[in-house]
């Protein structure tokens, strides 16, 4: 009876490369795509500050990174990462121009995408401040979303004018004057999500992220420019 020889270290390792390339390889990218997922996921801090704009103005990166700058400094580490970090979502509609003309087809359907996102954000996302083309304020409002201001600002800083008691035009604070906030369009109200207390819809805003988003929103409300 034949015995086999027994291979080298060397000899095995040809052996098993030659039998089964494709699946070391492909075993080696999944343990690299797992690592690099792994140190991603890591790496990611969970914001402190959630904010939502919808409207007819684009918001561009450039303004959201001046905008996360500017509120950084009247923000903390709520939730206790180590880093203060702000996210804004912008969802932007378009203006239909001309009704006489007939509504572009394009817009339309665009409009209508926006509207879902925007359904689907107040009913399922995280975000807390919120900046409103008047419409969708509006939608808020009827559908009882949000927190009034007498509940949450004192009467020193409360605003001479409110819309509706839940918001103030972002363009009669005097945190508008400041880098990012100033080019949000003048028209935007900003109004806080009311307490996840008195809300059915949980998600991700529990009272902890709730109370951290709070405490900017009445600092954006409270600012006061150095000439004043």
């Amino acid at each position: 009876m034949e015995t086999k020889e027994k291979l080298s270290a060397r000899e095995w390792i040809e052996n098993m490369w030659y039998h089964y390339k494709w699946l070391i390889i492909f075993g080696f990218m999944m343990i690299v795509f797992v690592i690099i997922s792994l140190f991603q996921f890591l790496a990611t801090k969970d914001p402190d500050v959630n904010i939502l704009h919808i409207g007819p103005m684009y918001i561009s990166p450039a303004v959201a990174e001046m905008t996360e700058t500017t509120l950084t400094a009247m923000s903390e580490d709520y939730n206790g990462d180590g880093e203060i970090k702000i996210e804004i979502l912008d969802i932007t509609v378009n203006k239909f121009g001309n009704e006489s003309a007939g509504i572009d087809p394009q817009n339309y359907d665009h409009n209508n995408t926006a509207l879902q996102r925007f359904q689907t954000e107040i009913r399922a996302g995280d975000t807390v401040i919120y900046a409103l083309d008047k419409q969708y304020f509006d939608i808020c409002v009827n559908e009882g979303l949000l927190e009034p201001l007498d509940e949450i600002i004192d009467d020193a800083f409360m605003p001479e004018k409110t819309v509706d008691g839940y918001g103030v035009y972002i363009s009669d604070l005097d945190a508008y004057k400041l880098d990012g906030l100033s080019s949000f369009p003048e028209t935007a109200i900003l109004c806080l999500r009311r307490s996840p207390d008195k809300d059915e819809i949980k998600y991700g805003r529990t009272n902890d992220i709730w109370n951290g988003n709070k405490k900017t929103f009445i600092n954006i409300i409270k600012y006061r420019s150095a000439e004043d």
